[in-house]
Formats: C-alpha cells, sequence, structure tokens
C-alpha cells in the first residue's frame, strides 16, 4: 500500500499560511507529499519553507493559477487537482495549507487505509474538524464551518476536487 499527501499554495508565507506544519504533519505516514505551488510574487518565501522541510518525499509541481478561467474560489479545486494529478499512492490525503493532523491520529489513519485498501466500495474518508479561532484554546462550533470533511480518497481518475477545493466528487469525464 501506497499513501500519498497532497495540497496546493499560493503566497502561504505572505498570507501567513502554515504549509509546512501541514506538510509535516503527515509526513511520517505517507509515501510522498505533493505541492501544488502557484506563481507566488516575488517577496513571497513560501517556496523556502516548503524546500527547508528537506525531505525527498516532497515534490514540488510548479504552477501558474487563472482567476479569470477558474473564478469565485475554483482555481482552488483546479490546483488541487493538478495536485492530486502527480500522485501515484493507492490513498491520497489531502490538506488545506491551514489544516494539519494531530501526531495522536496517525496510526489509526494508517490503520483504515490499510484495512480498507482492498475494499473498493470504499472510496474516501471523512475527518472531524475543530475550527481554531485565535489560539488553540478557542474553536468556532457554530453554523457554517463545517465539522466533517473528506480528505482521504482513492487515487481514482474521475475523482476531483469540489467547488473551492473544500471536498470531493466523483465527476467522469471531466475536462478543464
Amino acid at each position: 500500500m501506497k499513501i500519498s499527501g497532497f495540497s496546493m499554495v499560493k503566497n502561504a508565507d505572505k498570507l501567513y499560511y502554515p504549509i509546512k506544519q501541514a506538510i509535516m504533519s503527515v509526513l511520517p505516514i505517507v509515501d510522498e507529499f505533493i505541492i501544488a505551488l502557484g506563481d507566488c510574487d516575488p517577496d513571497d518565501h513560501t517556496r523556502q519553507l516548503i524546500e527547508s522541510i528537506d525531505s525527498d518525499k516532497v515534490k514540488i509541481v510548479d504552477t501558474v493559477w487563472d482567476i479569470e478561467k477558474y473564478p469565485r474560489g475554483m482555481e482552488n479545486a483546479h490546483q488541487t487537482d493538478i495536485a492530486k494529478s502527480h500522485c501515484s499512492g493507492d490513498w491520497l490525503i489531502y490538506l488545506q495549507a491551514d489544516e494539519v493532523i494531530h501526531e495522536k491520529y496517525l496510526p489509526e489513519i494508517q490503520s483504515k487505509c490499510e484495512k480498507y485498501l482492498d475494499d473498493k466500495e470504499v472510496e474516501g474518508m471523512i475527518f472531524k474538524y475543530k475550527h481554531f479561532w485565535g489560539d488553540y484554546r478557542h474553536y468556532q462550533k457554530v453554523h457554517g464551518w463545517y465539522k466533517h470533511e473528506i480528505r482521504i480518497v482513492r487515487n481514482l481518475p474521475d475523482t476531483h476536487s469540489w467547488e473551492s477545493a473544500q471536498s470531493f466528487r466523483r465527476i467522469p469525464n471531466l475536462t478543464d
């Protein structure tokens, strides 16, 4: 069994997204981590942050964002699909640039991936969320903040990022 991690990002350093921590949070259980790195501003240091992880598991795919072609947050889904297309794992763990997985859950995640590897009816896995607000003692539990979301999917060609890269859906014959 092979597990790929993947994400997309642009200007994470300037926008204070913890992309390095996001990647490192799953690095112990993935065989590779693919990051679609958008065309960052000249004064942004996201590439250096990612490269400072210093792991041959981390692979950067350089991309160019096209907000005109993919408006209203859809470029996030497009970039996510680009990263996904470079993954070689049986299971794919998706993290957005502001998401991390606590280390205590890594053995359970790996165990579930092994358990359901041959069960083709299982196409993905849903994670529970805590949306921290301001610090690690406060988090949102109100309407409008999703409590669960798909973050592990099988590596299937017709599984695509949905809306503003919030989730995944099976979309046969999707074209650019």
